[in-house]
């Protein structure tokens, strides 16, 4: 899964699943997305803010806010992620308010129902998602009570330091390269880094690179692995086959 989904940035993109949740590393995207409990129990952090949730709890994670989900007991859940355009208009209808980050909902009879709805196979399944989506956003009006949304400077600052840190994964991504490109002390941006994403910076970035790096492998099966590892900016084998055993459960393909 990529930090920074591009998948969800797309106009008319919706996801509907019901699913094992499992976990969830730290991302962010355009669209907006809901997570509902319907058996077990999974922490979710919502701009760093942690909540576990049991059956008939739910989380909502704003556009453009770093969330994570991480399973404490194997949590069935109801997952929607939608166009974030289906739900402004109602925000700004309702004076810029928006659903708290953690919420109670227990009507899983309607989730099945508008789950089953949009897995059947159509020609027009995008409007049918879209639909849901409107369906979805009708029945949790009538039941969550709405919040004012509050304009938060640090996961904006995040925000921008992930999108940066994608796009540059192979280029030094250390604190204090952070710190001249952002205009933030090192200490503020571990502070702040450390509290959205629950991990050291390190890290994330040595997963980021594990995760370019087994792209890389998959797209050029010939190529020598530590060739590889260097050009997505690890500089060391030590520290490379480490953090890809930690991010994938095993060692990397070795070349002949």
């Amino acid at each position: 899964m990529s930090y920074y989904e591009l998948p969800a940035e797309g106009r008319g993109y919706y996801l509907f699943e019901h699913r094992i949740l499992g976990d969830a590393r730290a991302h962010f995207h355009s669209a907006v997305e809901f997570v509902f409990v319907e058996s077990g129990r999974a922490e979710a952090i919502v701009d760093g803010e942690s909540r576990l949730l049991s059956a008939g709890q739910a989380c909502f994670s704003d556009s453009f806010r770093v969330h994570f989900y991480r399973e404490a007991a194997q949590a069935s859940v109801y997952v929607f992620v939608g166009d974030k355009s289906c739900f402004e208009e109602f925000f700004r209808e309702q004076g810029d308010r928006a659903f708290p980050k953690f919420f109670a909902f227990s009507d899983f009879p309607f989730l099945e129902k508008l789950h089953s709805l949009c897995t059947a196979r159509g020609r027009y399944v995008s409007a049918t998602l879209r639909g849901a989506a409107e369906m979805l956003l009708g029945r949790l009006a009538e039941s969550v009570p709405l919040e004012s949304r509050r304009r938060d400077g640090n996961a904006e600052l995040v925000c921008k330091v992930l999108r940066y840190a994608q796009s540059r994964s192979a280029e030094d991504l250390s604190l204090a390269a952070l710190s001249r490109e952002f205009g933030y002390s090192r200490e503020h941006l571990s502070r702040i880094l450390g509290r959205y994403l629950s991990e050291g910076w390190n890290g994330y970035v040595n997963r980021l690179r594990a995760r370019r790096a087994e792209e890389m492998l998959s797209e050029r099966p010939g190529e020598n692995v530590l060739k590889i590892a260097y050009e997505c900016g690890f500089e060391s084998p030590n520290t490379f086959y480490r953090a890809y055993r930690r991010e994938f459960g095993k060692s990397p393909r070795r070349s002949n």
